[in-house]
């Protein structure tokens, strides 16, 4: 499991002088992609995949390289061969809409909607939970040699897979904060559509909203 690798870029870059620069980047993270409270049922997935925008996607000011790559960059020479190419990995994670192709002996089949390719990943704690056809945003973390999904998903509803389609059409050879950008407004409209079930999801999920 990669998570006891990534603890100490955490903890790292959410303590001491990186406090307030994580608390500033919370705020930007909900801003965008829809606010979350204590209470809600969405609190603890959402902190995971915050976090890891936070880890990985975005540029600490004044050094632009995000937490995970200042990391490797700073500490490179005092890892093991082993850990060089674990933290490596972790510079090239995979953050994006996914489609689930199918699932079989225990490997979940995937297909990244923004690059078109496709992955596997072996993942027992967690696969039970997937069914074939479902959209999902998630971060693959390359580990040893295959990937694993990190802790935070969004699931988004399948009767919204041709909107969805053709806005990351839209974006598809943008650069990749553009990209980003889209995936935390599809987070914002999930959100938004499970506080406003009664509400027909076609005004959720939508560029022009109807409320």
């Amino acid at each position: 499991m990669y998570q006891k690798y990534l603890d100490p870029v955490i903890e790292m870059f959410t303590t001491g002088e990186y406090y307030k620069e994580v608390f500033q980047a919370k705020q930007e993270y909900f801003e965008r992609a829809g606010v979350v409270y204590e209470d809600d049922g969405e609190f603890e997935n959402r902190m995971c995949t915050f976090m890891d925008w936070y880890a990985f996607d975005r540029e600490l000011p004044a050094i632009d390289l995000p937490p995970i790559k200042f990391y490797f960059r700073k500490n490179k020479d005092l890892f093991s061969s082993e850990e060089l190419n674990i933290y490596k990995d972790f510079c090239n994670t995979i953050h994006s809409i996914f489609y689930l192709r199918k699932i079989k002996g225990g490997t979940i089949y995937l297909k990244d909607l923004f690059s078109k390719k496709n992955y596997e990943v072996k993942d027992t704690e967690i696969n039970m939970g997937f069914v074939q056809g479902d959209i999902f945003e998630a971060r693959l973390i390359p580990f040893k040699g295959v990937y694993e999904f990190s802790k935070g998903f969004c699931f988004h509803p399948v009767e919204m897979e041709k909107f969805i389609l053709g806005e990351i059409k839209k974006v598809r050879y943008q650069d990749r904060s553009r990209q980003t950008k889209l995936i935390l407004q599809l987070a914002a409209m999930k959100l938004k559509h499970m506080r406003y079930q009664h509400i027909n999801i076609k005004h959720i999920y939508t560029f022009e909203p109807k409320f």
